[in-house]
């Protein structure tokens, strides 16, 4: 059932908990009536009638809201205090980096054209090795 339709029990005129006799009766006041075709009448009493799609439009069916009394004064203590209260220390200033422009510049920059290296050189730490691989026996 599309949002944009009624739902079968405005059609009809009957509250949710109708039975298949009241949905019989309420067919010819819907007629009359004239706000809806005869064939969403139709349609409306046949799905309704059917337990099977009956309860597939009531599960598409957004269920209507209940009156709350004095809902401000039961949400009044769950209100009063923050739910989630995060205590951070202040940073002191030395820990937050300064960018410099240039710096940003040189992190962006094109590679040098001719004969320059594209890559930076790997530093002696990062170069690749033999302690990174697994032991190997070699038959003999």
């Amino acid at each position: 059932m599309p949002l944009n339709e009624p739902s079968p029990y405005e059609v009809l005129g009957i509250p949710l908990t109708a039975g298949v006799r009241e949905i019989n009766l309420a067919v010819g006041p819907a007629m009359r009536a004239g706000r809806y075709t005869r064939q969403q009448i139709q349609e409306a009493a046949a799905l309704l009638r059917n337990p099977d799609r009956r309860l597939e439009a009531d599960l598409q069916q957004p269920l209507p809201p209940e009156p709350v009394d004095q809902a401000a004064e039961l949400l009044a203590p769950a209100l009063a205090e923050p739910l989630l209260v995060i205590e951070r220390p202040p940073l002191p200033p030395a820990a937050l980096p300064a960018l410099h422009r240039a710096e940003l510049a040189a992190d962006f920059a094109e590679p040098a054209p001719g004969g320059a290296d594209p890559e930076p050189p790997i530093p002696a730490r990062y170069a690749a090795d033999l302690s990174v691989l697994p032991q190997i026996e070699v038959p003999e």
